[in-house]
């Protein structure tokens, strides 16, 4: 019977700059506080630039974190953490749609707002606010599913604002060509020693960057409906390879991501708590943190100018018990509190599991 941890974590704005040298105090602390984890077997990394799309084309950065912080202790007592397999799938941030999204004509160089706003997914360029997959176990690589393609249109019952009275819409053109995934949906099968388990992967858009009259609000409930679609077996989802279907019921998984909402949220519509906390193939999983428990918010993930927020989430499938949790937010009288704050902006989330 296996013993697995899984975990999640939202490194703020991790660029190629930082991370293919050494020496960045961010990610020595981000580095740091995912030694100070039970070891994870599974490791998503939120916002961590794609260099390779950028045409860095040396060492991809998810090497380079490995190498430049993960695997050196960052504290005398802490050991290295090392990963014998990533994947960096491909995100829609930065990748122009050829539309005018942003409604206010088609121009911009890459590095302005005007060339972000009219991308599949905001960013100044290609590969930013991407995401790696670590695992300390062999991935299925042939095996991986991605929804990077998969239109909004095509989500049953989608909420796909149309109305020109808006700030922003999509036209009947444009709802034929847009993307739903802000980054990307990933189904990563790993070959633990008792069997396959599917690490399902996302990091839908925050639904108030541009205020609550945009495509965020509505595109993020949705990416989060299609998540507990999928992890349920509906039928409507089709890969960027044209297969069609979500996971089998036998097929054992964990959701993990920044989905950017929190249970009880009335701007998505409580969309985390629909189609994931009550989804029957989901065990909702509560970690919490001392951190987060001083400011009256236990399970809070991140603490962002608005305060206290839950927004990660490490989510396994009914076929696991789980046997601890937790966030890596420490109490204000541990000594790495500091650290905790200085590398990002959210905190690293964790879930041991057992069958």
């Amino acid at each position: 019977m296996g013993n697995y941890v899984f975990a999640q974590y939202n490194i703020e704005l991790l660029t190629t700059e930082k991370v293919q040298q050494r020496g960045t105090r961010q990610l020595e602390a981000a580095a740091e506080m995912i030694q100070r984890l039970p070891t994870p077997d599974v490791l998503l990394v939120n916002e961590m630039d794609d260099n390779f799309v950028q045409g860095w084309e040396k060492v991809h950065n998810a090497t380079a974190f490995l190498e430049n912080y993960l695997r050196e202790p960052q504290a005398p007592t802490l050991e290295g953490v090392d990963f014998e397999a990533w994947i960096a799938p491909r995100c829609n941030t930065g990748i122009p749609s050829g539309m005018d999204i942003g409604k206010d004509g088609l121009s911009g160089e890459p590095g302005t707002d005007a060339y972000a706003r009219d991308c599949f997914s905001y960013a100044p360029y290609a590969g930013r606010y991407a995401m790696t997959l670590y695992s300390s176990f062999p991935i299925d690589m042939d095996g991986v599913r991605t929804f990077q393609r998969f239109r909004w249109a095509d989500l049953p019952n989608h909420r796909i604002p149309t109305n020109p009275d808006r700030d922003l819409y999509l036209t009947a053109d444009e709802c034929e060509r847009f993307r739903l995934p802000a980054k990307t949906v990933v189904d990563v099968p790993i070959e633990f020693p008792d069997g396959k388990i599917h690490a399902v992967i996302a990091h839908p858009s925050p639904p108030l960057a541009d205020g609550m009259d945009t495509l965020n609000a509505p595109r993020c409930h949705d990416e989060i409906r299609f998540l507990g679609d999928y992890v349920a077996g509906a039928d409507y989802p089709y890969d960027d390879d044209g297969f069609e279907g979500g996971l089998y019921t036998d097929e054992r998984f964990v959701v993990l991501g920044d989905l950017n909402a929190e249970p009880g949220d009335a701007v998505t519509d409580d969309a985390v708590a629909r189609y994931l906390l009550d989804n029957s193939r989901v065990i909702a999983a509560t970690p919490s943190s001392p951190g987060g428990s001083e400011y009256g918010a236990p399970y809070a993930t991140s603490n962002l100018s608005r305060g206290p927020t839950r927004a990660d989430y490490v989510l396994p499938s009914t076929d696991f018990t789980i046997r601890s949790s937790g966030i890596g937010w420490p109490a204000k009288a541990e000594n790495h509190r500091a650290v905790a704050e200085r590398a990002s902006d959210h905190f690293p989330v964790w879930v041991a599991v057992s069958e």
